[in-house]
């Protein structure tokens, strides 16, 4: 891997997390557990999911800029890739939120 390629994640890595935590604190008055967590679980994984960038399999890009890059230059039809890897994100971000509020009311 190319040096200004670990620079990049590691800057984004840092610049993701500045606006979670941005994002922690601005949910924080809301009361009802479940809207929160279900805000913040949104906001991280549109910010940590990654995935493959254009058709080389050896570099990685937030699925978010993934789905527009192929939304406004390749198309809907075939332009899908990060929009699945954000739905898949997503679905496990449920789960673990489900399984959750299940443990807390026992």
């Amino acid at each position: 891997m190319a040096f200004p390629y670990v620079i990049a994640w590691l800057v984004y890595g840092a610049a993701g997390l500045g606006c979670c935590l941005v994002w922690w604190r601005m949910t924080r008055n809301i009361r009802h557990a479940g809207w929160r967590d279900l805000l913040r679980g949104v906001v991280v994984v549109l910010i940590v999911t990654p995935w493959y960038a254009g058709d080389s399999l050896e570099f990685f890009a937030p699925a978010l800029v993934v789905l527009l890059m192929d939304l406004l230059l390749v198309g809907a039809k075939s332009g899908m890739q990060g929009g699945v890897a954000l739905l898949v994100s997503t679905f496990l971000m449920l789960v673990a939120l489900t399984v959750r509020g299940w443990r807390r009311r026992d």
